[in-house]
């Protein structure tokens, strides 16, 4: 993963014995977008039951292909109508994505 992740504020140093999901820097990382994208849906008041566990399974394997162009992937639901959940979810180009 070319991605570093994020660094404390402390002279760049990171301390991965105090991340949450353990020393892995790419369950930081998906750990992150998880807490973003369920805080974005609490927003939109939409219900969310992705657990980490699911969320991490949808991406970890495909965080370099995450991102904002047209070919990138996004998670979506498959039923607007019902909750963020890991049946009701899937990965598809950004593109593809759009209604």
């Amino acid at each position: 993963m070319s991605f570093r992740g994020y660094v404390s504020g402390q002279k760049g140093m990171t301390f991965p014995e105090r991340w949450k999901q353990g020393p892995d820097n790419e369950k930081r990382i998906i750990n992150r977008w998880f807490i973003m994208a369920r805080a974005q849906a609490t927003y939109r008041q939409e219900p969310w039951q992705l657990t980490f566990e699911d969320y991490y399974h949808f991406w970890h394997n495909n965080t370099d292909k995450r991102g904002k162009k047209a070919g990138d992937l996004t998670l979506r639901r498959i039923d607007d109508k019902q909750p963020w959940s890991k049946h009701n979810c899937e990965l598809v180009a950004r593109a593809v994505g759009r209604r």
